[in-house]
């Protein structure tokens, strides 16, 4: 399976009005895919996803 950088903008959602950034690396089949990944692992840290997501090939 193909890596992927990801950079996002997250909302912390226990500190309304928090906004910062997280960035990694993933593997998943293609980019939408790891779009979802690093959705749903942000919001399982209390986090929420702005729509500022870049997804890259690595």
């Amino acid at each position: 399976m193909p890596k992927y950088s990801f950079i996002a903008e997250v909302a912390d959602t226990l500190a309304p009005g928090e906004i910062t950034s997280a960035r990694g690396t993933l593997t998943a089949p293609c980019p939408e895919a790891a779009r979802k990944t690093v959705e749903s692992s942000l919001r399982s840290r209390g986090y929420e996803a702005t729509e500022h997501i870049t997804i890259t090939p690595k």
